[in-house]
Protein backbone atom coordinates (compact mmCIF):
# COMPACT_ATOMS: atom_id res chain seq x y z
CA UNK A 1 0.00 0.00 0.00
CA UNK A 2 1.17 3.19 -0.96
CA UNK A 3 2.27 5.27 2.40
CA UNK A 4 1.96 8.79 0.06
CA UNK A 5 -1.77 7.52 -0.63
CA UNK A 6 -2.64 7.15 3.15
CA UNK A 7 -0.90 10.44 3.98
CA UNK A 8 -3.03 12.25 1.89
CA UNK A 9 -6.22 10.57 2.96
CA UNK A 10 -4.94 11.60 6.69
CA UNK A 11 -4.24 15.19 5.63
CA UNK A 12 -7.55 15.52 4.65
CA UNK A 13 -9.52 13.56 7.89
CA UNK A 14 -7.34 15.25 10.72
CA UNK A 15 -9.09 19.02 10.42
CA UNK A 16 -12.06 17.16 10.28
CA UNK A 17 -11.35 15.17 13.64
CA UNK A 18 -10.30 18.27 15.30
CA UNK A 19 -13.00 20.25 14.26
CA UNK A 20 -16.07 17.56 15.28
CA UNK A 21 -13.76 17.15 18.66
CA UNK A 22 -13.95 20.69 19.18
CA UNK A 23 -17.40 20.66 17.94
CA UNK A 24 -18.12 18.31 20.67
CA UNK A 25 -16.37 19.64 23.37
CA UNK A 26 -18.28 22.87 22.89
CA UNK A 27 -21.98 21.08 23.74
CA UNK A 28 -20.76 20.49 27.06
CA UNK A 29 -18.62 23.92 28.18
CA UNK A 30 -20.32 26.48 25.99
CA UNK A 31 -23.01 27.94 28.12
CA UNK A 32 -26.14 26.73 28.74
CA UNK A 33 -28.23 29.27 26.91
CA UNK A 34 -30.94 29.15 24.44
CA UNK A 35 -29.22 27.93 20.78
CA UNK A 36 -30.24 30.45 17.97
CA UNK A 37 -28.76 28.64 15.37
CA UNK A 38 -31.90 26.55 13.87
CA UNK A 39 -33.59 29.45 14.08
CA UNK A 40 -30.52 31.83 11.88
CA UNK A 41 -30.37 29.17 9.52
CA UNK A 42 -33.83 29.53 8.85
CA UNK A 43 -33.96 33.31 8.04
CA UNK A 44 -30.29 32.43 6.37
CA UNK A 45 -32.24 30.50 3.53
CA UNK A 46 -35.19 33.32 3.22
CA UNK A 47 -33.15 36.03 3.40
CA UNK A 48 -30.52 34.37 0.64
CA UNK A 49 -33.20 33.59 -1.96
CA UNK A 50 -33.08 37.41 -4.10
CA UNK A 51 -29.45 36.62 -3.69
CA UNK A 52 -28.94 33.63 -5.23
CA UNK A 53 -31.53 34.27 -7.81
CA UNK A 54 -29.56 37.08 -9.17
CA UNK A 55 -25.97 35.75 -8.54
CA UNK A 56 -26.25 32.55 -9.69
CA UNK A 57 -24.56 32.70 -13.00
CA UNK A 58 -21.44 33.62 -10.90
CA UNK A 59 -21.80 30.67 -8.42
CA UNK A 60 -22.15 28.63 -11.54
CA UNK A 61 -18.85 29.57 -12.50
CA UNK A 62 -16.99 29.16 -9.55
CA UNK A 63 -18.34 25.40 -9.48
CA UNK A 64 -17.33 24.93 -12.69
CA UNK A 65 -13.91 26.26 -12.37
CA UNK A 66 -13.78 24.58 -9.11
CA UNK A 67 -14.73 21.27 -10.56
CA UNK A 68 -12.26 21.31 -13.59
CA UNK A 69 -9.28 22.14 -10.75
CA UNK A 70 -10.34 19.32 -9.40
CA UNK A 71 -10.41 16.90 -12.80
CA UNK A 72 -6.73 15.64 -12.29
CA UNK A 73 -8.10 13.16 -9.67
CA UNK A 74 -9.59 11.93 -11.53
CA UNK A 75 -7.13 10.32 -14.25
CA UNK A 76 -7.38 6.70 -14.77
CA UNK A 77 -3.08 6.54 -13.41
CA UNK A 78 -4.59 7.74 -10.23
CA UNK A 79 -3.40 10.54 -7.99
CA UNK A 80 -0.46 11.33 -10.22
CA UNK A 81 -1.14 15.36 -10.84
CA UNK A 82 -1.08 15.90 -14.44
CA UNK A 83 -0.97 20.25 -14.71
CA UNK A 84 -2.28 22.55 -17.27
CA UNK A 85 -2.83 25.87 -18.02
CA UNK A 86 -6.53 24.97 -17.92
CA UNK A 87 -6.73 23.22 -14.67
CA UNK A 88 -4.46 26.44 -13.36
CA UNK A 89 -6.64 28.91 -14.85
CA UNK A 90 -9.49 27.10 -13.65
CA UNK A 91 -8.15 26.75 -9.85
CA UNK A 92 -7.54 30.25 -10.20
CA UNK A 93 -10.91 31.31 -11.60
CA UNK A 94 -12.68 29.48 -8.12
CA UNK A 95 -10.93 31.01 -6.10
CA UNK A 96 -10.76 34.63 -7.26
CA UNK A 97 -14.76 34.99 -7.83
CA UNK A 98 -15.58 32.78 -4.64
CA UNK A 99 -14.09 35.77 -2.17
CA UNK A 100 -15.77 38.23 -4.11
CA UNK A 101 -19.23 36.12 -4.09
CA UNK A 102 -18.72 36.06 0.33
CA UNK A 103 -17.95 39.35 -0.18
CA UNK A 104 -20.99 40.96 -1.35
CA UNK A 105 -23.57 38.34 -0.02
CA UNK A 106 -22.51 39.40 3.23
CA UNK A 107 -23.08 43.05 2.22
CA UNK A 108 -26.23 42.11 0.77
CA UNK A 109 -27.26 40.16 4.23
CA UNK A 110 -26.40 43.33 5.91
CA UNK A 111 -27.98 45.83 3.52
CA UNK A 112 -31.24 46.56 5.91
CA UNK A 113 -29.04 47.64 8.64
CA UNK A 114 -25.53 48.69 7.02
CA UNK A 115 -27.08 50.34 3.50
CA UNK A 116 -24.20 51.16 0.64
CA UNK A 117 -21.65 48.65 2.00
CA UNK A 118 -22.09 46.75 -1.20
CA UNK A 119 -21.08 49.90 -3.84
CA UNK A 120 -17.78 50.29 -1.52
CA UNK A 121 -16.30 47.11 -2.72
CA UNK A 122 -13.76 47.64 -5.14
CA UNK A 123 -11.02 45.53 -6.36
CA UNK A 124 -8.50 46.74 -3.86
CA UNK A 125 -11.04 45.74 -1.15
CA UNK A 126 -11.41 42.74 -2.71
CA UNK A 127 -7.72 41.91 -2.73
CA UNK A 128 -6.85 43.00 0.82
CA UNK A 129 -9.95 40.86 1.71
CA UNK A 130 -8.60 37.84 0.01
CA UNK A 131 -4.86 38.50 1.76
CA UNK A 132 -6.23 38.56 4.87
CA UNK A 133 -8.30 35.22 4.82
CA UNK A 134 -5.58 34.02 3.31
CA UNK A 135 -3.20 34.97 6.17
CA UNK A 136 -5.92 33.65 8.67
CA UNK A 137 -5.84 30.24 7.03
CA UNK A 138 -1.97 30.36 7.13
CA UNK A 139 -1.94 31.01 10.79
CA UNK A 140 -4.60 28.54 12.23
CA UNK A 141 -3.57 25.96 9.45
CA UNK A 142 0.52 26.31 11.48
CA UNK A 143 -1.21 26.68 14.63
CA UNK A 144 -2.87 23.10 14.67
CA UNK A 145 -0.26 21.56 12.50
CA UNK A 146 2.35 22.46 15.26
CA UNK A 147 0.40 23.18 18.04
CA UNK A 148 -3.21 22.06 17.86
CA UNK A 149 -4.93 24.25 20.69
CA UNK A 150 -3.43 27.54 19.27
CA UNK A 151 -4.66 26.99 15.78
CA UNK A 152 -8.05 26.09 16.47
CA UNK A 153 -8.17 29.41 19.19
CA UNK A 154 -6.74 31.30 16.34
CA UNK A 155 -9.53 30.07 13.61
CA UNK A 156 -12.68 30.43 16.54
CA UNK A 157 -11.37 33.74 17.05
CA UNK A 158 -10.92 34.89 13.90
CA UNK A 159 -14.29 33.60 12.66
CA UNK A 160 -15.96 36.97 12.37
CA UNK A 161 -13.26 38.21 9.92
CA UNK A 162 -15.81 38.47 6.90
CA UNK A 163 -18.82 40.36 8.05
CA UNK A 164 -16.58 42.61 10.57
CA UNK A 165 -14.05 43.23 7.44
CA UNK A 166 -17.29 43.99 4.86
CA UNK A 167 -19.02 46.36 7.35
CA UNK A 168 -16.39 48.32 9.10
CA UNK A 169 -14.73 49.95 6.30
CA UNK A 170 -12.70 47.13 5.12
CA UNK A 171 -9.49 46.86 7.03
CA UNK A 172 -8.12 43.89 7.32
CA UNK A 173 -6.48 44.68 11.07
CA UNK A 174 -8.71 46.36 12.30
CA UNK A 175 -11.63 43.34 11.08
CA UNK A 176 -9.38 41.09 12.53
CA UNK A 177 -9.00 42.84 15.66
CA UNK A 178 -13.00 43.39 15.93
CA UNK A 179 -13.59 39.40 15.63
CA UNK A 180 -10.71 38.98 18.01
CA UNK A 181 -13.04 41.29 20.67
CA UNK A 182 -16.36 39.95 19.73
CA UNK A 183 -15.58 36.38 20.82
CA UNK A 184 -13.43 37.18 23.44
CA UNK A 185 -14.48 34.63 26.42
CA UNK A 186 -17.21 33.28 23.51
CA UNK A 187 -14.80 30.58 22.31
CA UNK A 188 -16.95 27.97 23.26
CA UNK A 189 -20.17 29.51 22.30
CA UNK A 190 -18.87 30.31 18.52
CA UNK A 191 -17.68 26.70 18.65
CA UNK A 192 -20.88 25.26 19.09
CA UNK A 193 -23.02 27.79 16.92
CA UNK A 194 -20.49 27.16 13.80
CA UNK A 195 -19.20 23.78 14.44
CA UNK A 196 -21.68 21.38 12.30
CA UNK A 197 -21.18 23.43 9.01
CA UNK A 198 -17.77 23.71 9.69
CA UNK A 199 -17.61 20.24 9.74
CA UNK A 200 -19.80 19.70 7.23
CA UNK A 201 -17.96 22.31 4.53
CA UNK A 202 -14.25 20.53 5.32
CA UNK A 203 -15.73 16.78 4.77
CA UNK A 204 -17.07 18.14 1.38
CA UNK A 205 -14.23 19.88 0.51
CA UNK A 206 -12.07 16.85 1.58
CA UNK A 207 -14.25 14.40 -0.37
CA UNK A 208 -12.97 14.69 -3.92
CA UNK A 209 -9.31 14.02 -3.04
CA UNK A 210 -10.49 11.10 -0.45
CA UNK A 211 -12.84 9.46 -3.15
CA UNK A 212 -9.71 9.70 -5.65
CA UNK A 213 -7.55 8.46 -2.73
CA UNK A 214 -10.23 5.55 -2.17
CA UNK A 215 -10.54 4.62 -5.92
CA UNK A 216 -6.66 4.56 -6.23
CA UNK A 217 -6.19 1.82 -3.22
CA UNK A 218 -9.35 0.24 -4.77
CA UNK A 219 -11.62 0.42 -1.95
CA UNK A 220 -14.48 2.91 -3.74
CA UNK A 221 -16.74 0.53 -5.80
CA UNK A 222 -18.64 3.30 -7.87
CA UNK A 223 -17.52 3.80 -11.19
CA UNK A 224 -19.08 7.50 -11.86
CA UNK A 225 -16.70 9.26 -10.23
CA UNK A 226 -17.79 13.00 -12.05
CA UNK A 227 -21.36 13.38 -10.76
CA UNK A 228 -19.87 12.15 -7.28
CA UNK A 229 -17.32 15.31 -7.88
CA UNK A 230 -19.52 17.67 -8.88
CA UNK A 231 -22.27 17.06 -6.21
CA UNK A 232 -19.68 17.51 -3.15
CA UNK A 233 -18.13 20.43 -4.91
CA UNK A 234 -21.79 21.82 -5.40
CA UNK A 235 -22.11 21.14 -1.66
CA UNK A 236 -19.16 22.74 -0.43
CA UNK A 237 -19.70 25.54 -2.28
CA UNK A 238 -23.33 25.82 -0.98
CA UNK A 239 -21.95 25.51 2.86
CA UNK A 240 -19.16 27.63 2.20
CA UNK A 241 -22.20 30.43 2.06
CA UNK A 242 -24.20 28.89 4.94
CA UNK A 243 -20.90 29.32 6.96
CA UNK A 244 -20.06 33.33 5.64
CA UNK A 245 -24.28 33.90 5.97
CA UNK A 246 -23.79 32.49 9.32
CA UNK A 247 -21.04 34.36 10.42
CA UNK A 248 -22.64 37.74 9.87
CA UNK A 249 -25.78 36.54 12.08
CA UNK A 250 -23.40 35.66 14.59
CA UNK A 251 -21.19 38.97 14.15
CA UNK A 252 -24.99 41.11 14.47
CA UNK A 253 -25.99 39.00 17.72
CA UNK A 254 -22.75 39.61 19.37
CA UNK A 255 -22.24 43.27 18.39
CA UNK A 256 -25.88 43.81 19.89
CA UNK A 257 -24.75 42.28 23.21
CA UNK A 258 -21.89 44.49 23.01
CA UNK A 259 -23.06 47.38 22.55
CA UNK A 260 -21.94 49.03 20.04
Amino acid sequence: MDIGLWGAMLAQLIPVCLATANWVLSLFLAPKTNSYFLGDLKQLWSDSRPFIKTQWPFVAICMVGSNMSQAHLFADIGLRQSFSFGIVAAAFISAGILPIIKLFYVSYLAAPKYPGRVAMIGLWTVLLYVLGEWLISALGGLGMMFFILPGLLVMVRACLFLPAYALEGHHPFAAFERSWALTSGKYWLVSRYLGLPTILFLLLSASPQLTATARAVGQYPFDYFWPAMIAFNFAALAMSLVLAGLTYKLYDRLTEEAGN
